[in-house]
């Protein structure tokens, strides 16, 4: 999305770093909010949740998972409309 919408700014510093870190992440998810509205940001921060309390931290079981798989399939699905050219 970050390519999709030229954020090179952004692009640039995880290009110079080599990797994305959540400042960057961060930084993109706030800009395609502004093109697709405030739910990117709830999913991000669902996702974001996901990964940290889910796989970093072991502290989440699969209903917790499950819970919130029907937000993260909406952010999928929307990405791709976006970028395959639906949107």
């Amino acid at each position: 999305m970050a390519i999709h919408y030229g954020f090179d700014d952004i692009l640039n510093r995880v290009n110079e770093r080599g990797r994305w870190t959540v400042t960057e992440l961060e930084k993109a998810v706030l800009r395609i909010s502004k093109h697709l509205g405030d739910w990117v940001r709830a999913v991000w921060d669902e996702a974001n949740y996901l990964h940290v309390w889910g796989f970093h931290e072991a502290k989440l079981d699969s209903e917790d998972v499950m819970a919130r798989l029907p937000d993260i399939e909406r952010a999928v699905k929307e990405a791709e409309k976006v970028l395959l050219g639906s949107n």
